[in-house]
């Protein structure tokens, strides 16, 4: 048996055990179904389109409540490359960095370990929403909780609300669904390349029936944990997102899977992010105005979804411009995923996503393309609470030279797309790069 063959006998036999049947039992109750509606697009962690997580504490008059909750991911990944290459230095936590023809890189690992925290205080229009992370997947800091969310938010009778603390910028869609809410074991490699993460600012939006405006003003892209002199955040942010609803209920929005029995939804959204870096720092150091890049990143978005089946598409553009002379990167990324219910608890899903880099990067080639393709078993029926997935990632072109490419200018995280633990794709010299990865995941 050749080598490819080993690797998809092994890569069937792992997805195999996602059929693996358990009894189904009551889910927990729905809950801030009207805060979603107005917050689906900041929401993190909380429910996404459909039934809620968590445990709720309250006073009994509403003014003061606490819903404590989180989420567990446990994975088992196999990635498999094939071709000698020049770049023989590991990456740290990752094995990237191939040393002969063949490479096997093959373990556990528990991408992610959320808490959250989230109610109101005073009254039921003041709400919060705390959440960290036991940092593990592509990192050095392993176990260690780091803040994510911390935000307050008040919310007008007249459909406008107003939110400061740090939270995610409302600019990717595949970012602002809920990690519990992925359809596939992970976001896209694509999507990773441009996710905003988090900032911290200042956020208005306004909610109607058939559409909603989103806008932020924050310390720019990937600008988390930091204080005002740092010289990674941007001198100012400004970010705009706007989504149109032709069929079905917000709510639907929130998540990408669509179960079965469920009404037609259409939607449409997209969004512009703008950042000025070049004078954020207070001067005492070396690496005081480190971040000297002007930077804009676009994307525009649709979800169609009914009766057990689901399409998302989404386009990306991301542009950043180094002053005082240096180099313009201009670079584009792209997806479309589906899935439909097999039966009421087994979801076969697919997706296609790619990037291609600025011709002054010099890769070769310019273009990257990634396969995704595998199932979802629920184990409560309509519900995210528990399930398993297994999927198969194929990089369909050599991709070794990504793990030294920088896409962001000096944008603090725009470095090495690749390697990607958490999407599986760790780079390859050759075409055909295999990852494998068998799920479970826990939204409690």
């Amino acid at each position: 048996m050749g080598h490819t063959s080993k690797m998809f006998v092994i890569a069937g036999a792992a997805l195999s055990l996602s059929g693996v049947a358990f009894a189904a039992e009551s889910d927990t109750s729905r809950a801030y179904a009207n805060e979603l509606k107005a917050d689906a697009a900041g929401r993190t962690s909380l429910a996404a389109g459909g039934k809620t997580s968590g445990l709720t504490i309250t006073d009994g008059s509403g003014n003061f409540s606490m819903r404590v909750g989180g989420l567990m991911l446990f994975r088992y990944s196999a990635n498999f490359r094939t071709g000698n290459t020049a770049n023989t230095t590991p990456v740290p936590a990752t094995g990237g960095g191939l040393t002969g023809k063949d490479k096997a890189t093959i373990g556990f690992s528990a991408p992610r370990t959320q808490l959250y925290f989230s109610g109101n205080a005073g009254s039921p229009e003041i709400t919060y929403y705390i959440q960290g992370n036991f940092n593990t997947a592509g990192t050095t800091t392993n176990g260690t909780f780091t803040l994510q969310d911390a935000f307050v938010k008040y919310t007008f009778d007249n459909n406008w609300d107003v939110r400061w603390g740090q939270f995610k910028l409302p600019i990717l869609t595949e970012d602002l669904i809920g990690d519990g809410y992925q359809q596939s074991a992970d976001r896209s490699t694509t999507a990773n390349r441009y996710l905003q993460q988090r900032s911290q600012g200042v956020q208005v939006a306004y909610s109607a029936d058939v559409f909603r405006v989103l806008g932020a003003f924050s310390d720019g892209w990937r600008s988390a944990n930091t204080d005002y002199n740092n010289p990674a955040e941007a001198d100012y942010a400004l970010t705009l997102r706007v989504d149109g609803k032709f069929a079905g209920d917000w709510n639907q929005w929130n998540q990408f899977s669509s179960w079965q029995n469920s009404q037609f939804a259409a939607f449409l959204g997209g969004a512009i992010h703008w950042q000025q870096g070049g004078s954020t720092g207070d001067g005492l150091d070396a690496v005081a105005n480190t971040n000297q890049t002007n930077y804009l990143l676009w994307t525009v978005d649709t979800q169609i979804k009914g009766n057990g089946w689901n399409v998302f598409a989404a386009v990306i553009g991301s542009h950043a411009k180094v002053r005082n002379g240096g180099s313009t990167l201009n670079n584009y990324g792209w997806q479309i995923q589906g899935g439909f219910f097999a039966t009421q608890q087994i979801e076969l899903f697919a997706r296609y996503d790619g990037f291609r880099g600025s011709r002054s990067q010099g890769l070769a080639p310019r273009s990257f393309h990634f396969l995704d393709f595998g199932l979802n078993y629920y184990l409560f029926p309509e519900s995210q609470t528990a399930k398993i997935t297994g999927d198969i990632i194929i990089g369909l072109n050599r991709s070794q030279g990504l793990q030294n490419t920088n896409f962001q200018g000096t944008v603090p995280g725009g470095t090495n797309p690749l390697p990607d633990t958490l999407s599986g794709i760790l780079g390859s010299p050759k075409a055909g790069e295999v990852g494998l990865r068998v799920q479970f995941q826990l939204l409690f």
